[in-house]
């Protein structure tokens, strides 16, 4: 992932854009230089003594200064609105910094213990990263230039500040939630019921891809593979109860037992990969060898944010369970400070950010396998559990 570097609001700007402050003189300008056409020609006119006819502004002189109250308008309500979110802001910040000043000394422990040492890192870090974003954003809205606020990209700005702010909560209460498991206090295995989630989750899409390659697929090698990797999911569904009980007896640490939700979710994509590999490979036809040319090539492709994100459900034996993965110690694709949206729709299924794996649902690897050879986008879109047909009769919530 590429760092996004962020200076004050007033004069941030990526390279060959106007700054918030430029763009709001240049709106002021502009309303300003409209408004004043037909004052200007009435001036001008009664100067110079023209006649009656010529005195009065033509029609599009009007237009033009009605313009310029529109842009005048514009601007004044978006100041308004700068102003208003910018104090929201800074209280909502005040609340967000409280909280946080007692994660950061549990943090230190945790870092300095060496526990799941490589993720528990990234997850600080990339949570880190969001925070210094948003504390820079903040910072500029107690000294806003009045141009800075006539533009709209400095709501914005402040916008997505405020809209940080409940991941970076999140963040807090999933640092906290690795003291505790680490240290197997009162609410440890609810917390490895919540991590767990992620991993039956990778499951569960999986499960619903293999479902559509056994309806598609005529191909022996390729049904042999489904059949395969339908059973080796139900062994690791199995897999993930035994480290559960395994914690229970403390006979492996709790990192070891991410270690193994991380095994487990690897090798989940290593497998499906081959899958989807062989069977577009397996397709000869006109339309199969374009498939598989653009599974290959990856032809563009990117991730929109909507596939990056774990929709916090799973199902297992017809029963379907929901979780908080933005709470999760492993890092994913919802973790504070991670935004894969717009990154390269990898074939590989994997991804990596601040040295550290990201986890991501492979449910976007369906769009290799649907596409009709003109849409540039298959029919991607995470439907494993919206579906009438995928919901179980109940519903178990893991309270967090």
């Amino acid at each position: 992932m590429t760092s996004v570097t962020n200076t004050p609001m007033n004069n941030a700007a990526t390279p060959g854009e106007l700054s918030p402050s430029a763009r709001g003189c240049l709106r002021l300008g502009a309303g300003l230089t409209l408004f004043l056409v037909a004052p200007a020609w009435l001036g001008i006119a009664s100067l110079v003594g023209a006649s009656h006819s010529i005195q009065w502004p033509a029609w599009y002189a009007w237009v033009a200064s009605i313009v310029g109250v529109v842009v005048l308008a514009r601007g004044a309500m978006l100041r308004r609105r700068a102003r208003e979110g910018a104090q929201a802001a800074i209280r909502g910040w005040d609340d967000v910094e409280r909280h946080h000043a007692s994660v950061e000394l549990a943090v230190a422990t945790l870092l300095a213990s060496g526990c799941y040492e490589r993720g528990v890192t990234a997850r600080y870090q990339a949570a880190r990263a969001q925070r210094e974003r948003a504390r820079a954003v903040i910072a500029s809205c107690g000294a806003l230039s009045v141009p800075a606020t006539l533009s709209a990209a400095t709501s914005r700005s402040v916008e997505r500040a405020v809209a940080s702010f409940p991941s970076l909560m999140d963040a807090d209460a999933a640092m906290m939630a690795a003291c505790e498991f680490f240290d197997r206090g009162p609410n440890w295995r609810r917390i490895w019921d919540n991590e767990m989630g992620v991993v039956f989750e990778d499951l569960t899409v999986i499960e619903t891809i293999t479902d559509s390659l056994q309806w598609r697929s005529r191909v022996p090698m390729v049904r042999t593979m489904v059949a395969s990797l339908v059973e080796w999911m139900d062994q690791q569904r199995l897999a993930v109860i035994d480290i559960s009980e395994s914690l229970d007896r403390v006979a492996i640490t709790p990192a070891q037992a991410l270690e193994r939700l991380d095994a487990i979710a690897d090798e989940a994509r290593v497998r499906l990969v081959e899958l989807i590999e062989a069977e577009l490979a397996s397709d000869t036809s006109m339309l199969g060898r374009r498939r598989y040319k653009r599974w290959r090539t990856g032809a563009g492709e990117k991730l929109r944010t909507n596939e990056t994100r774990y929709i916090g459900g799973y199902r297992v034996a017809g029963v379907t369970y929901s979780y908080d993965p933005a709470r999760a110690i492993r890092l994913t694709a919802n973790s504070a400070g991670i935004d894969l949206g717009g990154s390269a729709a990898h074939s590989t299924a994997r991804f990596v950010a601040f040295n550290a794996e990201v986890y991501v649902p492979p449910a976007y690897l369906h769009r290799y396998l649907v596409w009709d050879g003109m849409s540039r986008y298959g029919l991607s879109r995470a439907t494993y559990l919206t579906s009438a047909a995928n919901i179980g009769p109940y519903r178990n919530e893991i309270a967090f």
